[in-house]
């Protein structure tokens, strides 16, 4: 903070091109903006942030702690997704860059303490003294003078030899005359045998010889404790006198990244290159603190985090920070440096509003072969915030030729800034709200400093899809409406004209004559849910019912016809006489459906339409990860089902794998297998790719006749996956448009799916990154028509166990449950219902669902881990005295069963 924190290298006039990665931030980019070299010889800029804004703002974390806001809430808003980890007090070196490289040090001890000095493990603990130190190929030398006497004469002279680039000669203070008494209390360096004054490093200093300027160069390395590291970093980066929770948060995110510069292979330097090190401080001759850097208020934030660092799906997180982010931080491609609003960084901190000079002489330094500056153009920003967000890409059009240059500061303050227009612009934007219900139209009022044409896009945040585009023109001078009816295009059929409930950017463009556009005016405009539908007549679900798989298909993708739930709002989905269901006879529906990106934690409840609403959810995740869950449903009044949102709001998909019919003799019944078989897992081999499905024999796997098998239960989890896709398990032929399993690195995802046999034999195919794939079958069902088996039965979902009333289960821990005598009756041979577990404290853990009285299953039904809540469909027979038995491995997790359906 002392210094500005973070900058690009980019960030100097003499900035050079690079190659753009694609950052992933969900906002409408901007057309170019080219500005013509002007006559004056400069354009004035207004600007925003200090520093690269990645990360924790600085004065963003001063902000939120005068506010009150702890330090662990400042760090899960700055690098969200991350856990608190601890890490203990490891030993660090520091490259000291302003002795890197030199060809003569002098060090003493602090007063009152012995030196101990001499190769690694061949120390000597001599008196105080004054050693000027001087290099030639590996040999070391070391002149002594009195202590506090820097001209005095040369008293002992001491050599040490080694290799290159490896410690040759190592100092350490003491308090006594014995090893014991070396307690990391540090030495002082300075550059030269007649300095009176030095720094004064904790832990001991390295003299590592480089063979640089003619053999006589050599580096200063610092040896130091983590903790005694960050009490010099910490205070040169956060002032001392700031909030607790300010100085904790930069604690920890100081000890995140130098940690994670040291696992990944990089040495730690003492600049803003790493993090600025001052040492202990200053120091005299007679080895007093002359001037300190570290603090007693920046000492108590460390010892209150004491080795505490943030991790990111099992590995330490690339903790960056900036002085100040201009009110967004910036997204990277690390998952948890996303660009978002930022609430604390404000107008009073400093440079989060600016205002400069940016002369054409500083823009064409980087001009290819010293040419001069035609047009500076902007390509691209981030379209977050002000200003149309932070320059990502800017072209110099010179007369030698172009120059593409990322994220240009050109000596400013930061890469968020812009000229003063110079082209069209559209001026005084207002928008007539921001919250709006479904139908009630929105106008984006501006003023334009040129005729132009304009063109307003409306897209849904949380999928990045267009919902309509409205186009018109206006003239100079002129204020013009551009409105937004709330509708969207092109329109379902049978489907709300309007859009359902959620966030949606409106942006504004408009371009003049010769083509130049304008910087867009981009706003945000919450639509509301509207009223649910009036509620179906409610009739009796129809049990003992046969099974009829299907291929998969697809009944519903909010994303396409813009239908997203809101928290609270219900739909009901007609399922009969669709996508091979028939119009009568049908007791049930089997379906995968899934949740996308929903912005919050939430769940669905799934249900018989017109019936009330159950306490039992059916598919559940966590805000913005996409989940699928197994869904079997009986079917309500009107051929329906009905959908309830919990949270937020959410997209979904509604994928029809199959249904259950009162007509025995064209459908299957079902036949539970003793124990999990499991029938395939690439971990033996390579994983899964896009290019080649795998063929999973489940007839075999089950020991069956390949004819006596028309569908199967299995359990799909994916593990070690190298990236986002999902997976999809199928008969056979083409690949349908649905999925199973959607993946993601760092999480085991499992998800059960009854899928058509085809010659004794099922399909899984991967989009996207590979993953491995672990096939479980857990039940069948037998050829249609054939008399073996058990026939299905609906009930409406209902809650058998939710530990949060009473306490979680263990790591390793094993519970029994009474599933039978209630909704599902004595007898029944098998449980259909949704487990779903919550609150988990580790990382990675699974859920094992299997009858009571028979040992633990082998296999998982139910794959989750910490800040993800997960559901998976069971089947289950119930065992002795009707119970299930329930297991947890890691940790403590919360486990929850909902009943929907039996067979018998």
């Amino acid at each position: 903070m002392k210094t500005l924190r973070r900058l690009l290298a980019a960030t100097t006039a003499a900035a050079v091109t690079a190659v753009l990665a694609l950052v992933p931030v969900g906002a409408a980019q901007a057309a170019e903006e080219v500005y013509p070299a002007p006559s004056s010889g400069y354009w004035t800029v207004d600007g925003r942030g200090w520093g690269h804004g990645r990360g924790m703002s600085q004065w963003g974390s001063q902000g939120a702690a005068l506010q009150g806001v702890p330090a662990h809430r400042i760090l899960s808003f700055y690098y969200p997704g991350t856990n608190q980890h601890f890490l203990g007090n490891p030993r660090v070196t520091v490259a000291l860059t302003r002795y890197a490289p030199t060809s003569s040090v002098t060090v003493w001890s602090p007063r009152g303490r012995t030196i101990r000095m001499g190769g690694i493990s061949a120390e000597q603990i001599l008196p105080a003294g004054r050693w000027t130190v001087t290099v030639s190929g590996g040999t070391v030398t070391a002149q002594r003078r009195a202590h506090g006497d820097p001209t005095g004469p040369v008293t002992e002279t001491r050599t040490y030899t080694g290799a290159l680039n490896t410690t040759v000669l190592r100092f350490e203070s003491c308090t006594g005359a014995t090893v014991s008494t070396c307690d990391q209390g540090g030495m002082v360096v300075a550059p030269s045998s007649t300095s009176t004054t030095g720094r004064w490093y904790r832990g001991d200093l390295q003299i590592v010889p480089t063979g640089s300027g003619g053999g006589a160069g050599f580096d200063v390395r610092n040896g130091v404790f983590m903790e005694d590291y960050l009490r010099s970093v910490v205070p040169r980066e956060s002032p001392a006198s700031w909030e607790y929770a300010a100085l904790e948060a930069q604690s920890v995110a100081a000890r995140s990244y130098a940690w994670h510069k040291v696992v990944n292979g990089n040495p730690l330097c003492d600049t803003t290159a790493c993090q600025v090190y001052f040492g202990r401080g200053d120091a005299n001759a007679a080895g007093d603190v002359t001037e300190p850097y570290e603090h007693a208020r920046t000492d108590e934030a460390i010892r209150r985090t004491g080795g505490t660092v943030l991790y990111y799906g099992g590995r330490i997180a690339f903790t960056e920070f900036s002085s100040n982010n201009g009110g967004w931080t910036t997204a990277s491609d690390v998952a948890y440096q996303v660009a978002k609003e930022d609430p604390w960084t404000g107008p009073s901190a400093p440079r989060t509003t600016w205002e400069q000079r940016l002369t054409v002489a500083a823009v064409e330094q980087s001009c290819p072969s010293g040419g001069k500056l035609r047009n500076l153009v902007v390509v691209s920003r981030t379209g977050l915030g002000p200003l149309g967000g932070r320059v990502t890409r800017a072209r110099l059009e010179c007369t030698t030729g172009n120059r593409e240059i990322s994220t240009p500061a050109f000596g400013m303050y930061s890469s968020w800034w812009k000229p003063r227009p110079t082209t069209p612009v559209l001026g005084s934007p207002a928008i007539s709200a921001t919250t709006t219900a479904p139908g009630q139209p929105v106008v984006l009022g501006v003023t334009p400093n040129v005729s132009m044409s304009w063109t307003l896009t409306v897209r849904d945040t949380s999928t990045g899809r267009v919902a309509q585009t409205v186009t018109g023109s206006a003239t100079v001078g002129v204020r013009f409406n551009a409105g937004w009816d709330t509708s969207y295009s092109p329109r379902a059929v049978g489907v709300s004209p309007y859009v359902g409930p959620g966030v949606y950017e409106l942006t504004l463009v408009g371009k003049d004559a010769t083509g130049k556009t304008t910087a867009p005016v981009v706003r945000r405009v919450t639509v509301t849910k509207p009223a649910d539908p009036p509620r179906v007549a409610a009739v009796p679900l129809v049990p003992n019912a046969g099974y009829v798989a299907l291929p998969p298909k697809r009944l519903l993708d909010t994303r396409t016809t813009f239908q997203s739930l809101g928290a609270g709002q219900r739909v009901d989905l007609t399922v009969l006489g669709r996508e091979g269901i028939p119009t009568t006879g049908v007791s049930a529906v089997v379906l995968n459906v899934t949740m996308v990106t929903p912005t919050t934690d939430g769940h669905l409840r799934i249900w018989p339409a017109g019936s009330n609403l159950p306490n039992a959810s059916a598919v559940n995740t966590t805000g913005r990860r996409t989940q699928a869950s197994l869904v079997t449903v009986g079917v309500g009044g009107q051929g329906k089902v009905s959908l309830w949102n919990a949270a937020g709001t959410t997209h979904y998909l509604v994928d029809v794998l199959g249904y259950y019919t009162t007509s025995l003799t064209t459908s299957s019944r079902y036949l539970a297998a003793q124990a999990p078989v499991r029938a395939a897992d690439t971990r033996s081999g390579g994983p899964l790719t896009a290019t080649t499905p795998l063929t999973v024999d489940v007839a075999a796997a089950l020991g069956q006749p390949a004819g006596s098998i028309s569908a199967a239960t299995v359990n799909v989890t994916t593990t070690r996956a190298g990236g986002n896709g999902y997976v999809v398990a199928y008969g056979s032929g083409a690949l349908p448009p649905t999925s199973t399993v959607n993946h993601m690195p760092g999480a085991d995802v499992a998800n059960r799916a009854v899928v058509p046999v085809v010659n004794g034999k099922v399909t899984v195919a991967l989009r996207g990154a590979p993953a491995h794939v672990v096939v479980d079958v857990t039940g069948w069902y037998a050829a249609r028509g054939a008399t073996t088996g058990a026939v299905f039965t609906p009930v409406q979902p209902s809650r058998l166990l939710d530990t949060r009333s009473g306490r979680p289960l263990g790591a390793g821990e094993t519970r029994s449950l009474t599933v039978t005598g209630g909704v599902v009756p004595n007898g029944a041979t098998a449980l259909v219902g949704t487990l779903t577990a919550v609150e988990q404290t580790a990382p990675v853990t699974h859920a094992r669902v299997w009858p009571a009285g028979l040992p633990l299953t082998p296999t998982s039904d139910l794959n989750s881990g910490s800040g993800r809540t997960q559901s998976n469909t069971v089947v289950v027979r119930p065992g002795t005295g009707g119970a299930v038995q329930l297991y947890n491995d890691a940790g403590q997790s919360d486990l929850i069963l909902d009943a929907v359906g039996y067979f018998r």
